[in-house]
């Protein structure tokens, strides 16, 4: 089975529930840059996000920034603190983050059903593939 998911729909979800419209940028098969510019008076916030690998069970990213972003990210991580969701791992000092798909609570009805292969980008959309179980 694959799913695909157009950056532009991408983009509309997050305008639409949180009120901002950051720019998605294709860098090949497995990085993604993601820019914000918040005001025309205020230079553009960007992280490149690298989709390290991909099994069954786990998704591993790692994320690369400018040191005021990675700031901003290591407070925001600190302030969540328990409010991440359990079965999401942010190492604010390594840039990684590990997603435990069995482990998060809103993936376990689809998770029942099928299992993740791969999730690789393309020019205009992420690309998921599964295989029902």
């Amino acid at each position: 089975m694959k799913v695909e998911l157009s950056y532009e729909e991408i983009i509309n979800y997050v305008e639409r529930n949180f009120f901002i419209r950051p720019q998605l940028v294709y860098i090949d098969e497995r990085t993604i840059d993601i820019e914000y510019k918040p005001s025309k008076f205020l230079s553009a916030m960007s992280i490149c996000v690298r989709i390290d690998g991909c099994r069954k069970d786990a998704v591993c990213l790692s994320y690369g920034c400018s040191a005021p972003m990675t700031m901003i990210i290591s407070g925001a991580v600190g302030h969540l603190g328990n409010k991440i969701p359990q079965g999401i791992d942010v190492n604010t000092t390594e840039k990684r983050v590990v997603i435990y798909l069995d482990q998060v609570a809103i993936l376990e009805k689809p998770l029942s059903y099928v299992e993740l292969e791969t999730i690789s980008l393309c020019d205009d959309h992420i690309a998921i593939s599964a295989r029902l179980k």
